[in-house]
């Protein structure tokens, strides 16, 4: 083994490699970046149905459609970046073209597309069009994800401060989003409003590049073959197409994964920006509320993660991390259910908001004080269940390698997320046809629907419901994911042996 090059200062005895915590931290602005153009893909139906000419369950499934699209693309461009991808760096190489795409696309789609003549097939083709490359770009910032984790870190003291940090700014990005998107759904009337795309479109696109060039920057040192490849590899033994199959078939680490991340990323798909709106908006009576309130919970629920995925993953490891997470989530969301049931929704008030009846902040109702403690709890427990999966992915790629011979993180990454994609992607179809159903076929509620039994049902089912069923999945799946941390010690060991360029 070489000692004189510059990336032995980041290897340890053992196999272990690290980085200095502020390289995750920047690194953690690729999954930033992500998260924030995933986030107006969430309300991209209003945008359909209200420019694009799209009804209710057609503008849904066109969601369902492109995500569909976006597992397809997954395994190809995984394929590629694990062929091809070292002349450049893997995950930079992955950063820079994903960024440039999405930045690209989603501008068309939602400072263009409006503009266009109205009638005929000329909006909906347009942005149709340019909806397929944006889930492109995607695709490669995803994949940077995938292979950036693997090749970061493999020290077990670090890879739960992975999704420590990542997961933290991403849930305060989120509420943060939530409160701009409440506040320009106020500021422009409605959420079907133009103006509203535009400007949101600006937030997200000068925000999502800001952290994809610190990711870059923090990732460059670790993205170098040293650290993607084994000895194998370095000798001509590249990845295959055939690895696909062999990769599912055998990993049967990476396939318990696949169930516990589907069901819980179909909870998320189905928990829309609509069924948001119909719960604070309709049902509790202020839909500008909904950010403070996201916010106000989420801070405690990232208090609850930190200590959940940095004590009980380092001691115990991911696998009993996200078994009491998905526990304690589906007790605490149960409750939460029988609240909005048996409450009074229109009582729920923070200092500074009014409540649902008009009135301004007088001092903390039951209702709010026994609903923000279900939500903080079961917010918290979902976030240490939810945090795990990217340090278990990268664990899973170890995993592979050591079994196989190959480091393909690329095609890991991506044969988890094709699945994955796959079975969420119905989730918004689903919600578009439960809205067709309670006679919403045409038009999705908006801020001056009255409210209705059916409507709470509804949103409770999509709200709640989904959640405790894939947590009820995790807990299954978890019985037979057997990476302890007893068999990472060995497989890393076995990892580092195969690295070995001479």
């Amino acid at each position: 083994m070489e000692t004189n090059k510059s990336y032995q200062k980041y290897v340890r005895e053992g196999g272990i490699h690290f980085v200095p915590v502020w390289r995750i931290l920047g690194f953690s602005g690729a999954n930033l970046a992500g998260n924030l153009y995933l986030g107006i893909t969430m309300i991209m139906s209003f945008y359909l149905n209200g420019y694009v000419g799209m009804a209710v369950v057609l503008a849904s499934s066109l969601s369902t459609i492109l995500r569909l699209w976006d597992g397809i693309t997954d395994p190809i461009i995984g394929f590629v970046v694990d062929r091809t991808g070292n002349r450049f760096g893997k995950t930079r190489f992955c950063l820079v073209l994903g960024g440039v795409i999405l930045f690209i696309n989603s501008f068309l789609m939602f400072n263009v597309t409006d503009r266009l003549p109205e009638g005929g097939i000329i909006r909906p083709t347009f942005f149709i069009v340019f909806s397929l490359l944006f889930y492109v770009g995607y695709t490669f910032l995803n994949i940077s994800m995938h292979v950036g984790n693997v090749c970061l870190t493999n020290d077990p003291a670090q890879r739960p401060i992975l999704s420590i940090i990542g997961t933290t700014l991403v849930r305060i990005m989120r509420a943060a989003m939530q409160m701009v998107v409440a506040s320009l759904a106020v500021k422009y009337g409605s959420m079907m409003s133009a103006q509203l795309f535009h400007e949101y479109w600006l937030i997200v696109a000068v925000s999502a590049t800001i952290c994809i060039v610190i990711a870059y920057i923090s990732i460059a040192p670790k993205d170098i073959p040293y650290f993607n490849e084994t000895k194998s590899q370095k000798t001509g033994d590249k990845a295959k197409l055939s690895d696909y199959l062999t990769i599912l078939k055998s990993n049967r680490p990476l396939r318990m994964m696949i169930v516990a991340n589907t069901t819980d990323k179909l909870a998320v798909t189905c928990k829309t920006s609509a069924i948001t709106l119909i719960l604070y908006g309709i049902v509790a009576g202020n839909y500008k509320l909904s950010g403070g309130w996201t916010m106000y919970t989420t801070v405690i629920g990232l208090i609850m993660m930190i200590v959940g995925v940095g004590a009980i993953g380092r001691k115990f490891g991911l696998r009993r991390a996200m078994q009491i997470g998905s526990a304690g989530a589906i007790v605490f969301d149960a409750i939460a259910v029988l609240l909005w049931l048996f409450g009074d929704p229109k009582t729920l008030n923070l200092p500074g908001y009014v409540n649902g009846y008009g009135e301004a902040f007088t001092g903390f109702t039951v209702f709010t004080v026994l609903i923000f403690l279900a939500s903080v709890l079961g917010n918290g427990f979902a976030m240490i269940s939810s945090s795990s999966v990217l340090p278990m992915i990268a664990d899973v790629n170890d995993y592979e390698a050591s079994v196989s011979g190959k480091f393909v993180p690329g095609m890991v990454g991506t044969v988890f997320s094709f699945i994955d994609k796959l079975i969420s992607a119905f989730g918004p179809t689903v919600v578009g046809i439960g809205f067709a159903i309670i006679g919403f076929g045409d038009k999705f509620p908006d801020l001056n629907t009255p409210y209705s039994f059916t409507l709470l049902i509804f949103a409770l089912v999509f709200y709640y419901g989904f959640a405790i069923l894939g947590n009820v999945c995790n807990l299954i799946a978890m019985k037979f994911y057997d990476l302890t941390p007893e068999k990472m010690k060995e497989v890393e060991k076995t990892v580092a042996n195969m690295r070995e360029a001479e």
